[in-house]
């Protein structure tokens, strides 16, 4: 069965569980907090991934919407707990297309999918659209994380807390 997602995975170090149960001893709302601050954090990221696959080029000149339902699909999830961890990933709306958005993704290599007419199976080039993105914004997810546990650090220890 084919996964229609794509994900990027950001591990979190033992400093952001430390965090995370350090803001649940003050106030067992504090991890939601955390996790909406961290996907907030992501924002400038989700933007040039996004950004990103509006931009692939148009083999044909015609535009089938396929760079705008890749953009549409692009979230962060963030879970605060004992799997502490920022997500980027893409889904798809149908389950048909769950292949495109790693397809586009695949560079010079490229990739064979169904056509309908003439040729049912083609061989495309895709793009860089979503890795190679995220790894050029990898210092801008280090300070933006950082600055998201370091405010929360702060409220810890206002609220008397230990970290």
């Amino acid at each position: 069965m084919a996964q229609n997602r794509e994900r990027f995975n950001i591990v979190a170090g033992p400093e952001f569980r430390r965090v995370a149960d350090a803001l649940r001893e003050i106030d067992a709302s504090f991890p939601g907090k955390l996790r909406r601050e961290l996907r907030k954090a992501m924002t400038p990221v989700l933007r040039d991934v996004r950004q990103a696959a509006l931009s692939l080029p148009a083999r044909s000149g015609q535009h089938s919407g396929l760079r705008q339902r890749l953009a549409r699909g692009v979230a962060v999830r963030a879970s605060v707990g004992r799997r502490s961890a920022v997500r980027i990933v893409t889904r798809m709306a149908e389950p048909d297309q769950a292949a495109l958005p790693r397809g586009e993704d695949s560079g010079a290599h490229g990739f064979r999918h169904p056509v309908f007419g003439h040729n049912p199976w083609v061989h495309q080039a895709g793009g860089s659209w979503f890795r190679e993105t995220i790894i050029e914004d990898k210092d801008l997810i280090e300070r933006k994380i950082n600055g998201v546990l370091e405010e929360a650090r702060t409220t810890v220890v206002r609220a008397g807390g230990r970290l």
